[in-house]
């Protein structure tokens, strides 16, 4: 009760600093600094799960691909999802830009057993990490 009444003191006499409300510019731009937040972490979780899923199968391909999200990796993954025969001429195929890995490295870290369901849950977790990517890319236009 104390505490309520000399807050009120401090209060009448002006000695509280008035609380900060931004204007509406600035709200929205939290608004779209949070949701961009929020898609990251998401498209980190999914990513996530993936490099789970690739390791739990014996494939290992963060050893030969920095990012096994590039052009080079999600047309890897491809291959993988199309229940595509893994050989020599279809790695070289999806090779873009500089990559240290040779083919015959990736044919080896690509030796992995893949289930029906294994290829599902990549395929939708690939498609949504997709999404996310041109959603983050709308929003950092915003």
């Amino acid at each position: 009760m104390k505490d309520a009444e000399w807050i009120a003191q401090l209060g009448r006499c002006g000695l509280i600093a008035p609380s900060y409300i931004p204007d509406s510019e600035v709200m929205q731009f939290h608004l779209l600094t949070r949701r961009l937040h929020s898609y990251k972490q998401r498209q980190t979780q999914v990513k996530n799960e993936i490099h789970n899923l690739l390791q739990r199968v014996n494939i290992k391909l963060t050893s030969c691909l920095s990012d096994i999200f590039s052009k080079t990796g999600q047309k890897l993954l491809n291959l993988f999802i199309n229940g595509e025969i893994i050989n020599i001429d279809n790695i070289t195929t999806c090779m873009h830009g500089r990559i240290k890995a040779t083919s015959k490295e990736i044919l080896e870290a690509m030796n992995g057993k893949l289930s029906y369901e294994d290829r599902f849950l990549i395929e939708h977790s690939l498609s949504e990490y997709n999404m996310y990517q041109k959603l983050i890319g709308e929003l950092n236009q915003k």
